[in-house]
């Protein structure tokens, strides 16, 4: 699974910590393909609607309660993530085979970064990733987030440290992951145009 399959599609993933502006530099992004005439697919992970792993991952994300009678270790929890993602991989990639661009909102970076926030084994948590497809392009959002955009209650949201270690954790290993930093504290414009830039150049290059 680990080799990238034959396709015209392409996937492209934004990552960066909570409340940067990942879902509006996406819906500027896609919006932009479509008009230049690309078939695009938008895609967020955790797949939450995805049997049997999403609903839990979203429940337990989200409800303080249910997080106290059904605790898991950061492990136990980090599975769940990659099993969602190798349940859903034979739809992207069919969607890549049928030449779709995927931009796609968080993946395995995303989950190893927040695995290590909270306290898990970098080298478990690499190898639970390992095997999973592997994206065409990726863009780190780095910068300090946007406060009006934190979901109460939501586990990864909630605490500023953890978001600071996130951050610089994100920074730390972006190089290793393949990623390419955009500055996301300049205006929504300037973001978008210098996100445009680097997927443009990655598709020309590929044409």
């Amino acid at each position: 699974m680990a080799e990238n399959i034959a396709k015209p599609g392409k996937m492209i993933t934004i990552y960066g910590v909570n409340g940067i502006g990942k879902s509006t530099q996406i819906a500027l992004l896609v919006d932009k393909l479509i008009k230049k005439g690309y078939k695009v697919r938008r895609l967020k992970y955790p797949i939450y609607d995805l049997e049997s792993e999403g609903p839990i991952i979203n429940k337990y994300l989200r409800d303080p309660e249910y997080r106290e009678k059904n605790p898991m270790t950061t492990h136990e929890l980090q599975k769940l993530y990659a099993q969602n993602r190798e349940r859903f991989e034979p739809t992207l990639k069919k969607y890549l085979e049928d030449g779709e661009i995927a931009i796609v909102e968080d993946y395995t970076f995303t989950g190893i970064v927040w695995g290590m926030v909270w306290g898990g084994d970098p080298d478990y948590l690499k190898e639970i990733n390992r095997e999973l497809y592997k994206e065409d392009l990726a863009i780190l959002m780095d910068g300090e987030r946007f406060m009006g955009a934190i979901e109460a209650n939501h586990r990864n949201e909630t605490d500023s440290s953890r978001i600071d270690q996130c951050r610089k954790i994100f920074l730390q290993l972006a190089d290793d992951y393949g990623c390419v930093t955009v500055n996301a504290n300049q205006t929504v414009e300037k973001v978008a145009a210098d996100i445009w830039d680097i997927v443009s150049n990655t598709l020309e290059r590929e044409e």
